[in-house]
């Protein structure tokens, strides 16, 4: 991968003036949503006129502010329009600047089936499925994809709609170091949080009735914030390593947001959950350099969990996978 200073140099050279020149057409387009000053005061006085005529504040409030609602409709717009045009002129080239192999899909996503085939939400109901920002590639030896989600159930009563989400933030898949042909699934360990020994009980009877067995681990702390199920007890300690244990673990301390992590199909899947677009384009106000490095900033943190986990170290007969 480039380095930061490279990165720098490529801002100054290629970004700033494609930045220049869309905000000057950002301006021009919000230049040609305006409404004529004429107008807005033929609908002021209009605005007066029904005030008295009618009796009544609204009329000549609605009759006064309808060219100013619709200007601020039309700037909007207008403005909304360029969201496409920075996503392929700055963020597509921000991406795809630090790596060769890599590349950005503003409208791509994990699909669906990939997400539910995960195991990471078991039991988890859901009807409304969407994603964007999707990035793949290669980082070392590790190939990888990640894009955000959001996940919701929406379920109507009385008459009014509620909305629960499900999964909302980045989710991450990428080639695993290490032979293995079972699952395994670390899951927050919201039971044992709670009620410490009777939480850990209550999963040993909950995973009885599925595919996979609870596993204990001897590590008290990654315990205390995680469950972990398997399909081979065995294969699973051989997986969850000390060393990959306490990666896990400073991971999820720097991200600061729940972390789930599955390990089948030769890879490794892990849901962050977050909040906010990573990669936000905002086209109503001036885009600046200092946007564009924090995109860079949000894909360089997803990609280390590759460095933080230690994917690329590959374990005895383990070679290079094809793309995740």
């Amino acid at each position: 991968m480039r380095t930061r200073e490279e990165f720098d140099a490529f801002l100054r050279e290629q970004i700033a003036p494609k930045l220049r020149a869309i905000e000057s057409r950002r301006l021009a387009e919000i230049d040609a949503a305006s409404v004529a000053s004429s107008w807005k005061l033929a609908c002021a006085a209009a605005g007066v006129v029904g005030y008295f005529a009618a009796h009544a504040w609204w009329v000549g409030a609605v009759l006064a502010g309808l060219p100013w609602g619709l200007e601020a409709y039309r700037k909007l717009s207008a403005s909304r329009a360029m969201a496409p045009l920075i996503r392929g002129e700055v963020l597509q080239p921000a991406i795809e600047f630090w790596d060769p192999s890599f590349r950005y899909q503003a409208a791509g996503a994990i699909l669906q089936s990939e997400f539910e085939a995960s195991g990471l939400f078991p039991g988890e109901a859901f009807n409304r499925y969407s994603g964007e920002d999707l990035v793949s590639g290669r980082c070392g030896a590790t190939a990888f994809r990640f894009s955000e989600l959001s996940v919701q159930e929406v379920t109507r009563r009385n008459k009014q709609t509620h909305t629960r989400v499900v999964f909302r933030g980045v989710f991450f898949v990428a080639d695993f170091n290490k032979e293995f042909r079972g699952r395994m699934v670390v899951l927050p360990d919201r039971a044992e949080r709670a009620l410490g020994t009777l939480g850990r009980a209550f999963q040993s009877l909950a995973s009885a009735f599925d595919s996979l067995s609870l596993v204990e681990l001897e590590n008290p702390e990654f315990e205390r914030n995680f469950v972990v199920r398997s399909s081979d007890a065995t294969e699973a300690r051989y997986l969850l390593s000390p060393s990959l244990m306490q990666r896990i673990l400073h991971f999820h301390a720097a991200s600061g947001s729940e972390l789930r992590v599955a390990f089948f199909g030769g890879r490794i899947w892990l849901a962050l959950s977050m909040s906010g677009d990573r990669f936000q384009v905002n086209a109503l106000s001036p885009l600046a350099l200092s946007d564009v490095r924090r995109w860079a900033d949000e894909l360089l943190f997803t990609i280390s969990i590759i460095d933080e986990l230690d994917l690329n170290t590959r374990i005895w007969s383990k070679t290079s996978a094809p793309a995740a």
